[in-house]
């Protein structure tokens, strides 16, 4: 019975086009979070407010469309990077640094941005319903501007303009 109705509510979730929206919504402030990245660099999103706008991605190794979103997700981090953009990919497989890097190579994933470890589901669990891909881009300010569940192509066109619109441009 729970499975049903979990699979009911994922059902409706995907006929509103609403996937973890539920958590938060735009103009929200980002919750903070602090874990590390690839090199074991320790990473907090809030100190970027008042110098960055973050593109925070959540995505997973076994993700085909979190895969195929990556290169977009790329492209936009070299494009606008030197405008003031940070992009945050956080692997929602709690799985340590070697897993994800040797993965990422054996599928080609390409991320010249920073990719960050969530091992203990703690960033995941507080920003998403364990769907990915997830996109939020969050303002100089920390607050929520745009949020995004799934990947089609094409999505990245609206990533770029919710990424330029916070970067005023």
């Amino acid at each position: 019975v729970l499975l049903l109705l979990a699979a009911a509510a994922f059902d409706h979730a995907a006929a509103e086009g609403n996937f973890g929206e539920e958590k938060f919504k735009a103009g929200d402030k980002a919750p903070d979070f602090t874990t590390v990245d690839l090199d074991d660099n320790k990473v907090t999103l809030s100190s970027f407010n008042g110098s960055n706008v973050v593109l925070l991605n959540f995505w997973g190794l076994r993700c085909g469309a979190c895969i195929e979103e990556m290169p977009h997700l790329n492209a936009i981090y070299k494009k606008y990077k030197d405008k003031g953009l940070k992009v945050l990919g956080v692997d929602t497989d709690g799985v340590d640094a070697t897993i994800v890097r040797n993965t990422m190579k054996e599928v080609g994933i390409v991320a010249d941005f920073t990719i960050l470890l969530d091992q203990e589901f703690t960033i995941t669990d507080t920003y998403t319903n364990f769907l990915v891909p997830l996109t939020r881009v969050i303002s100089k300010g920390g607050i929520i501007e745009f949020i995004h569940t799934g990947y089609e192509s094409g999505n990245e066109a609206e990533y770029e303009k919710a990424v330029t619109k916070a970067l005023g441009l």
